[in-house]
């Protein structure tokens, strides 16, 4: 018999499975994807430049138009820090006070418009008075009352020469003054004005006058002249206190006061 099981011949071989066998990519295969990848590396690297470029050129530009707008402010401070040393230009920083006050004045108005604050707010000042230095000759004496900014509130009105109160906003004004004495005076009654005067330079006029009485030299009490009023006021106005003799006013505390507030 013969034997069919076994034979010399090679078993075939076995046949691959389906999806296993994968064609190789040509050689110019990834060319185009490598070039996409470069290029896009190298946009960002020009886009990254570009932006710290404009930056750059644009933060130098800010500091030079910062510099320019507030040149002119750092003179002025500058020139105010040589004022307390140079006593002969006393003029020159008086007008330099009274241009720094008036660039305060203005930059308050702008904030007040930005946030809708002024129109409600409005005018306003309540002054404290300041006692004067003792020592000063008679005739060197003013007869205006001096006030103490430190202690002071204003808004929207600027403070001018120690004594005047300056009207930055047109419209009606209640006005009202309060001056106490505590010394008699032999020849001339007790008196407290309200001055006005339209500019640095306009004629002083009585708005509001008021008096009060000691009796004589015996009595120790105090009288206190009190006035106040309604009027209408234009920007550049200006305000202060006159009083028979600045010696003969009561200094405490709360005794004497002037102030003003648009209506």
């Amino acid at each position: 018999m013969i034997n069919t099981y076994q034979t010399s011949m090679p078993p075939p071989p076995i046949p691959p499975r389906l999806g296993s066998v994968m064609s190789a990519p040509g050689p110019g295969h990834g060319k185009p994807l490598l070039r996409f990848l470069i290029g896009m590396i190298g946009l960002q690297m020009v886009l990254l430049l570009g932006g710290f470029a404009y930056l750059y050129h644009t933060d130098n530009k800010y500091h030079e138009d910062l510099e320019r707008k507030y040149l002119d402010d750092m003179i002025v401070l500058r020139r105010l820090e040589e004022c307390e040393k140079d006593i002969e230009s006393v003029l020159d920083c008086k007008k330099l006070v009274e241009k720094y006050k008036s660039i305060l004045a203005k930059v308050g108005q702008g904030s007040a418009k930005l946030t809708g604050g002024g129109p409600s707010y409005g005018a306003m000042a309540r002054m404290i008075v300041k006692q004067p230095v003792s020592g000063t000759p008679p005739s060197k004496r003013s007869k205006y009352l001096e006030w103490n900014i430190g202690h002071s509130v204003r808004r929207n009105v600027q403070y001018y020469m120690s004594s005047w109160l300056k009207v930055l906003q047109p419209g009606d004004y209640n006005i009202y003054s309060q001056v106490a004495f505590s010394k008699w005076h032999p020849k001339t009654p007790l008196a407290s004005r309200v001055k006005l005067r339209k500019g640095e330079t306009g004629e002083e006029k009585d708005l509001m006058t008021a008096y009060c009485s000691l009796g004589d030299q015996d009595h120790t009490d105090v009288c206190t002249a009190f006035q106040g009023g309604v009027f209408s006021l234009e920007p550049d106005d200006q305000l202060s206190v006159w009083v028979t003799d600045p010696s003969l006013v009561n200094y405490e505390e709360g005794t004497t006061t002037f102030g003003l507030y648009k209506l």
